[in-house]
């Protein structure tokens, strides 16, 4: 009886539990169902039973009844709000981690209803307005991860009551306000991370009461005033992070008391006095960064008994004196930086430094000679003696260091000739001997350098001929060898067809200008060959150079007619030929369009209609009076009458033809023009006509995307059908809106660049009415809709690594050939635009900005999210390095065939890069062979470009070097 009496009861119990579990289920189906995506989920539904779905995990109270206690869902790419969720049902949850996702809204203050909460993740989503003061209610927290969000505001000082915290990290938000003073109640915490935010004030000593800290990031704020004594309290730190503030004062001498403290990040302040000698205290220390600082003094000695010393950063403070010669001891250094600074010789001891990558010493006053035994240094991939007074010559022995990348020794007074023994280093990418006083020939050796990108030669005193040998180097972009003595140039050097950049200027070549230069299809910034001696007529295989922007030869004895075919270099925009013997008629071509007198003064018998030259009426070859050339001046004549007739005439017809028109556009800008905007040259009208006609008054149906300021459609346009993409500002408000100042951005940042791998722009408009920029159509759209589309599959490792290379080529123009410098600040899959040959071109220049030297770069936050460099996004900094960080995103992306999210935020090591391998797109065949070794080494890359600090990051020049 008592049996039948118990299974009674279990019976009647059990509608009860069931009904638990599943007010839990109903309230997850609930919150689902608010989501805009929903797949990553499907296995929430009512088929399955709750504790097998997808993230969720339940746990026996007893053995009669489950409760959902953990649910894990990070990564899953969940957009939508998290208000919709009903805590209030799920009381047993202690783990709720939905990070790395795209959720947004506020954080509910119903949060704090999870009131057995221990871990809280709502990183890397973008989660806004203020932390809820009611999350202090959640008393058994240990873990409190908000970071990577756009949070505003003070922080509550309601966290200080969270006692059994461990871990809290809010860095990478938007806080504002100070650090509240109640956080020296959080005596149990192991991190404390609130870097990347806009707080102010000074820090709080209160901090110092924190006795288990390990890791305290402060960074990347606005921070006040000097550094507390009391941190001397934190016997336990490890990472102290106070770069990138406004602290002042001194370096307190009571943090060299933290002795397990490995690494020091105060660079980017206002500190001044000397360098605490007694850091020699510091004995675990790897890291010790204090560049960009007031400080003065000398370089303490005790620096040298840091003997697990890695990264050694000094640069550009006020120090004086020597290197100190007992850096010796800094067996572990794989950094030494000390621009900007000091004085005296270089010591013989840097020489012992065996594991150093990088040594740059620029901008010194450093003297003498370059010690011999640096040759020791075998692990030395990067070196920079630039803007010095070292002497003496080139030792022979720098061709041991093979392992060299880049080598800059630019602007010092060095002197003899370049040692052959350079042909040793195979991995050189960028060698930079300009401005000394190098003589004899240039060594053929050079030509062995198969990894050369740029060598720069130039203001030296280096004669003989151009090594034919240089014509081997066909990963040369950029080779300057001006400013010599060189006699001769080799046809060889037109097998270079990556160039980019020749400048043979201010030599005393001779000769024929050699027409295999018509091979360098692929020069886009300069052909300099002024103020030599070259003798014979312009080649006419220079027409060739269909993207060349600058083309120099004046100042030589170059005879003839100026080709017409020149008319093809569609990319020129200057061509000097003055002081020559050039005749003849100067021909109509696009270059010469509204061209100053000053390109072609001082030649023996130009004419044409440029201003300041004389008219060709009745020109006659002063050499050679033949029927035949006065014929073609005849017909010349002729043609110049027709053409001078038919404007006439069509400017008659627009006079009758703007008479019955009002109201139309004002203008369409085309400063580059395609093939059918030949036929938009007289009015500009019937080009706005034809794209609302193309269109239909920008229908739906042509849109191609959207973004943050426009919509993109897709155009064929009579007579030529040629295809165009359409960017159609979305106008809201006056001229002085967002939108407009967008607009006017772009314009004026893609006017000035041309570039094979920046978009094309053929045109725009701008008026009352419509504002919009044509250009070319990319037949495969961008990068995001292939990486997400079955087009994916025909993306192979090698595409993806040309792609790669087409964008950091357009980033390193970008950077260093514009001036001033553009940093485009949007840098996504979604800006990389990409045709049928899968040639990448980066586009969107909507948020581009110019870096003015005199400035401080600051400015509004701009780009999107997940892509923007941390010190752009909070606090403001515009420099180059944050475009290199969204070019490491892009990469891994490429090499993912998705966003990467919170891969992001690991680092590389040896032992993890057979894992790195597991993460690289399924959708094509694996990797093999040596490609594996290339996609490590971009992998590699990636990560050195994502670095938090970019003082750490490569240049797009490094970059390029190494992809």
């Amino acid at each position: 009886m008592r049996g039948i009496l118990l299974f009674l009861a279990l019976l009647f119990l059990l509608p009860l539990v069931q009904s638990s579990l599943t007010s839990q289920a109903q309230a997850l189906l609930h919150w689902k169902s608010t989501l805009q995506t929903q797949q990553p989920l499907s296995s929430w539904n009512l088929h399955a039973h709750p504790c097998n779905w997808t993230g969720v995990t339940c746990r026996d109270t007893n053995k009669r009844r489950q409760v959902i206690t953990k649910i894990h869902l990070s990564h899953k790419g969940l957009v939508g709000k998290l208000d919709a969720l009903n805590f209030s049902a799920l009381p047993s949850i202690r783990i709720f981690n939905i990070s790395h996702n795209k959720l947004s809204g506020v954080i509910p203050p119903s949060i704090c209803l999870f009131s057995k909460l221990t871990y809280l993740g709502l990183q890397d989503n973008v989660f806004s307005g203020l932390i809820p003061a009611s999350i202090g209610n959640l008393t058994n927290i240990i873990f409190l991860y908000l970071l990577g969000n756009n949070l505003s505001g003070p922080i509550p000082p309601q966290i200080g009551e969270l006692t059994n915290l461990t871990h809290l990290a809010l860095s990478q938000n938007l806080l504002s306000g100070e650090v509240p003073t109640h956080f020296g109640n959080l005596t149990n915490l192991l991190t404390l991370s609130l870097s990347d935010n806009n707080l102010s004030g000074p820090m709080p000593p209160e901090i110092g009461k924190l006795a288990h800290l390990i890791d305290l990031d402060l960074s990347s704020n606005y921070l006040i005033g000097e550094i507390p004594t009391n941190l001397a309290n934190l016997t336990n730190l490890v990472f102290l992070y106070l770069f990138d503030n406004i602290l002042s004062g001194p370096i307190p001498i009571e943090i060299c008391e933290l002795a397990h403290l490995t690494n020091l990040g105060l660079e980017e302040n206002y500190l001044s006095g000397e360098i605490p000698t007694n850091l020699e205290n510091l004995t675990n220390l790897a890291h010790l960064l204090l560049w960009s600082n007031k400080l003065s003094g000398s370089i303490p000695p005790e620096i040298g008994k840091l003997r697990y010393l890695r990264v050694l950063e000094l640069s550009f403070n006020f120090l004086t004196g020597e290197i100190p010669t007992n850096l010796e001891n800094l067996t572990n250094l794989v950094l030494l930086a000390l621009e900007d600074n000091l004085s005296g010789s270089i010591p013989l001891e840097i020489g012992k430094l065996r594991k150093l990558q990088v040594l740059d010493l620029t901008e010194n006053i450093l003297s003498g000679e370059i010690p011999t035994n640096l040759a020791n240094l075998t692990n030395l991939e990067i070196l920079y003696l630039d803007g010095n007074h070292i002497s003496g010559s080139i030792p022979p022995e720098i061709g041991k260091l093979t392992n060299v990348t880049t080598l800059g020794l630019s602007k010092n007074i060095f002197s003899g000739e370049i040692p052959s023994a350079i042909g040793n280093l195979s991995n050189l990418g960028i060698v930079d001997i300009s401005s000394n006083y190098l003589s004899g020939v240039i060594p053929a050796e050079l030509g062995r350098l198969k990894a050369l990108i740029g060598l720069n030669l130039s203001h030296n005193n280096f004669n003989g001929g151009v090594p034919k040998e240089l014509g081997m180097l066909h990963t040369l972009i950029n080779l300057d060898i001006s400013s010599n003595n060189l006699t001769s140039v080799p046809e060889e050097l037109g097998n270079c067809v990556n160039l980019q950049l020749l400048n043979l200027g201010s030599n005393n070549l001779v000769g024929k200008i050699p027409s295999h230069f018509g091979n360098l299809v692929f020069l886009l910034d300069l052909l300099d060959l002024s103020s030599n001696f070259l003798t014979g007529e312009i080649p006419l295989t220079l027409a060739h150079l269909t993207m060349l922007q600058t083309l120099n030869l004046s100042h030589n004895n170059l005879i003839g007619q100026i080709p017409s075919s020149l008319g093809d270099m569609l990319s020129l925009s200057t061509m000097d030929l003055s002081y020559n013997q050039l005749e003849g008629i100067v021909p109509n071509i696009k270059v010469f369009h509204n061209a100053p007198e000053q390109w072609f003064i001082h030649n023996k018998n130009l004419c044409g209609a440029i201003q300041g030259l004389p008219s060709c009426d009745g020109y006659v070859n002063d050499t050679n009076g033949s029927t035949k050339q006065r014929m073609v001046m005849l017909i010349a004549t002729l043609t110049c009458c027709a053409a001078l007739l038919t404007s006439f005439l069509l400017w008659l017809l627009y006079l009758l033809y703007s008479k019955k028109r009002k109201g139309k556009p004002e203008h369409i800008g085309n400063p580059s023009r395609g093939e059918i905007f030949s036929v938009w040259n007289f009015d500009g009208r019937d080009a706005y006509e034809e794209i609302i006609r193309a269109t239909e008054n920008f229908d739906e149906k042509y849109c191609i995307g959207s973004g943050g300021y426009a919509r993109v459609y897709k155009a064929i346009l009579a007579p030529d059908n040629l295809t165009v993409a359409v960017k159609k500002i979305q106008l809201e408000g006056s001229e002085t809106s967002l939108d407009a100042e967008a607009f006017h951005r772009e314009i004026s940042s893609i006017t000035q660049i041309r570039h094979r791998n920046i978009a094309k722009l053929y045109g725009y408009c701008s008026s009352p009415q419509n504002k919009f920029l044509v250009y070319k159509y990319y037949e495969k759209r961008d990068l995001n809709n292939i990486l997400n589309s079955e087009e994916a599959k025909e993306l192979d490792w090698a595409k993806r690594m040309v792609i790669l290379r087409d964008v950091a080529f357009a980033l390193l123009h970008l950077h260093n050939d514009c001036y001033p410098p553009i940093v485009h600040r949007d840098v996504t899959s979604k800006n990389i635009l990409v045709d049928s040959e899968f040639t990448a071109c980066i586009s969107d220049f909507g948020t581009a900005k110019f870096l003015k030297p005199e400035s401080s770069n600051w400015s509004m936050l701009a780009g999107t999210c997940g892509y923007i460099a941390p010190e752009l996004a909070y606090t403001m900094r515009m420099t180059e390095k944050c475009d290199v960080y969204s070019f490491g995103v892009i990469m891994l992306e490429l090499l993912m065939g998705k966003h990467p999210g919170d891969i992001i935020n690991l680092s590389v090591s040896d032992e993890e890069e057979i894992i790195l391998l597991d993460i690289l797109d399924q959708r094509i065949e694996p990797p093999k062979g040596e490609v594996i070794n290339e996609i490590l080494k971009v992998i590699q890359i990636a990560y050195e470009c994502l670095n938090n600090n970019p003082a750490f990051r490569p240049t797009m020049q490094e970059v390029v070097n190494r992809i």
